[in-house]
C-alpha cells in the first residue's frame, strides 16, 4: 500500500490536479494572501508559483514524503521563501496567532479529523486571519450525494483516504469561523464533476 499512496498516487494526484483550469483557480484563491502564510497540505507543490509578492513567508504542511520530493523540487519556482516542516493539520507545530493567512487546496478531504484540523487552523490565525479553501464537498442535489455515500469506500481506497461526502463548508463553521454562503460549481476539469463539486471562498476568524 506505501508503493501506491507514497510513489504512484502522487504522480497521478499531479498530473489530475496540475489542469490548467484547476491552476487558475488557485491563482483566484490565492491573489489577495499576504504576510506570513499557512498551507496545509501543500502536495506537490502546485501552488508554488501562485503566491503574490505580498507573502513575506509560506510556511508548508504536507505529511506526505511522495508528495513532498515533488513539492520541494517545485518550490524553487515560488517567489516567495518556502519553509517546509514536518507535521498534520490536526496537530500543528506552531503557536498560537502565527499567520495573517492559511491556504488550502482539495486538502480537507482527505485530513483523518477535518473538525479538529480547522480547530487548529482557527488557533494559528491571528485574530481577524483569513483561511482561502477550495474544495470539493458533498453534494447539495440529494440524489448526488446518495450516490457520494455509496462510493465513498472506493473513493477513499483509491485516493488515499480522500472521502467525497465531506460537508467541508459545515465543519467550517462548527469551529467558529465566519463563512458567507458558498456556491457549488461544477468544475470539468475534474473526472465525473457532478460527484465533485467544487466551493472556493474565504473564511474569517473572529476578532
Amino acid at each position: 500500500m506505501r508503493l501506491w499512496s507514497e510513489r504512484i498516487f502522487p504522480g497521478l494526484c499531479e498530473r489530475a490536479m496540475a489542469v490548467p483550469a484547476l491552476q487558475e483557480r488557485r491563482r483566484h484563491m490565492l491573489a489577495h494572501v499576504a504576510g506570513r502564510v499557512l498551507e496545509i497540505g501543500f502536495g506537490t507543490g502546485l501552488s508554488a508559483a501562485l503566491y503574490p509578492p505580498a507573502v513575506r513567508e509560506l510556511v508548508a504542511v504536507e505529511p506526505s514524503e511522495g508528495m513532498n520530493e515533488r513539492g520541494r523540487r517545485r518550490a524553487g519556482a515560488a517567489s516567495v521563501p518556502v519553509t517546509f516542516l514536518p507535521g498534520t493539520a490536526e496537530a500543528l507545530p506552531f503557536d498560537a496567532a502565527e499567520f495573517d493567512h492559511v491556504t488550502c487546496s482539495l486538502t480537507l478531504c482527505s485530513v483523518s479529523d477535518p473538525q479538529r484540523a480547522l480547530a487548529e487552523i482557527m488557533r494559528v490565525l491571528k485574530p481577524e486571519g483569513r483561511f482561502h479553501f477550495m474544495e470539493h464537498v458533498r453534494s447539495d442535489v440529494p440524489e448526488r450525494a446518495t450516490w457520494q455515500d455509496r462510493l465513498n469506500p472506493l473513493q477513499r481506497m483509491i485516493g488515499v483516504g480522500c472521502n467525497m461526502n465531506r460537508n467541508t463548508p459545515a465543519l467550517i463553521r462548527s469551529v467558529g469561523f465566519d463563512l458567507p454562503p458558498v456556491v457549488q460549481e461544477m468544475e470539468r476539469a475534474l473526472p465525473f464533476p457532478k460527484l465533485f463539486p467544487i466551493v472556493q471562498s474565504v473564511a474569517v476568524k473572529p476578532a
